[in-house]
């Protein structure tokens, strides 16, 4: 794209919003400094090492978002740490400790990408509190950082989304580069973006922040800054001092930041009631393999229930062969065996496992050979998979020579 229309581009975004920085102009600090506070609405903070702007935002706790209240999101002490895992756990976090985190940078990673804009999110007394750290010139990027480093203790549970990967790798580099710290000082680090796949992924595909919050909270962001456009605005600021697309990246990276505390509070409530207040089918086949891999076949069993009652003329054959195998773990054959019997006769993946497992089934518990051979006959008809072919081939040589003795 050609410089001339990026920055095109880039004056439709927004213009300079001004306002009084809370203190009188330093005349030691650059003058382009102060302008870019302004535009922001915040205030030049001069630190030991560098200068860098500060920009404090308040939500109060009848802010929405979307169809959901800030109070309720604050409402909890604590959540449970299983909710963001693949295990068990029976630790709860306290919300007051946690720090929603998420960085705008000059590039997508490596030692070359720089955190520009740096945005903290705390529960305060009454709301949430969002701060911000914008760097005028890479020649402050020290400053600000040990600034930035004040933000974390050994208490401090830290979410994001993507951050594991990609926000705490960037600041931390960049600390040591800087000569800063050599790690990033937290007791937990929540990666919203893995609880989230977990369990929307197989509705939504698209697990992207902005679509989650579309999705789950009916939040639509309106002349949001494209992400692809964001290192473009701030090296354009780099060159011509031009602060007028900058306030809508700030205003990008707070919706980030209090999307991550809505979204933390979802899914803390969705694995609190287990699953009471999902009514999709995919969401709740999602929760029950989370409790499946976690062997909780009863807490499965329930959800089961739940997705019957949701009321649909078919189910998915994946899930209904799931949760005809989680009956047999929990040995009630009977159901197990209809659900199977539902499948069996489909042409499908989910039919060749309703048929190896009714074989079993007719073979071991019933031994009705001719019930089992049928439907090992079946099974090879439709087995898809190469690997299956030797163990079902040795099924049905036995299950002939039983019929002959």
């Amino acid at each position: 794209m050609k410089r001339d229309n990026i920055r095109k581009r880039l004056g439709r975004l927004g213009s300079a919003t001004a306002s009084r920085s809370e203190k009188s102009e330093d005349p030691e600090v650059p003058r382009r400094y102060h302008a870019l506070a302004r535009a922001v609405g915040g205030r030049v903070r001069v630190g030991r090492s560098g200068t860098y702007c500060f920009v404090k935002s308040f939500y109060p706790a009848d802010y929405r978002f979307g169809d959901s209240a800030l109070s309720d999101a604050c409402a909890g002490r604590t959540v449970p740490l299983s909710a963001f895992t693949p295990e068990d756990s029976g630790d709860r976090l306290p919300l007051s400790k946690m720090l929603f985190l998420d960085t705008e940078t000059t590039g997508l990673g490596g030692s070359g990408a720089v955190a520009f804009l740096v945005g903290c999110g705390r529960i305060a007394r009454g709301g949430f509190e969002v701060r911000q750290y914008l760097l005028p010139d890479y020649v402050d990027e020290a400053g600000m950082l040990e600034d930035i480093l004040g933000e974390f203790s050994s208490e401090t549970t830290l979410v994001s989304y993507n951050g594991a990967a990609f926000d705490l790798p960037v600041l931390r580099d960049r600390m040591i580069v800087n000569r800063v710290a050599r790690s990033i000082e937290h007791h937990h680090h929540i990666d919203l973006l893995h609880p989230s796949r977990r369990l929307f992924r197989r509705r939504l595909k698209d697990c992207r922040l902005s679509n989650i919050e579309v999705e789950l909270f009916g939040f639509v962001r309106e002349n949001d800054v494209p992400g692809y456009l964001v290192p473009a605005i701030y090296f354009d600021w780099l060159s011509t001092e031009n602060a007028g697309a900058i306030p809508p990246v700030l205003e990008h990276n707070r919706n980030d930041i209090v999307s991550l505390l809505f979204l933390t509070h979802r899914i803390a409530e969705i694995y609190r009631t287990e699953g009471e207040n999902l009514d999709n089918i995919d969401d709740l086949h999602s929760l029950a393999r989370v409790y499946g891999r976690r062997k909780k076949p009863v807490a499965v069993k329930k959800i089961f229930g739940r997705i019957d009652s949701v009321g649909q003329s078919r189910l998915p054959a994946d899930i209904v062969l799931y949760h005809s195998l989680n009956l047999k773990r929990t040995d009630n054959y009977e159901e197990a065996v209809s659900l199977w019997l539902s499948l069996a006769e489909v042409d499908s993946k989910e039919a060749f496992w309703a048929n190896i497992e009714l074989a079993k089934f007719y073979e071991h518990r019933e031994k009705n050979l001719t019930a089992a051979l049928r439907h090992a006959n079946r099974a090879r008809d439709l087995c898809p998979y190469p690997g299956q072919k030797k163990p079902l081939g040795i099924r049905l040589r036995r299950l002939s020579r039983k019929m002959r003795n």
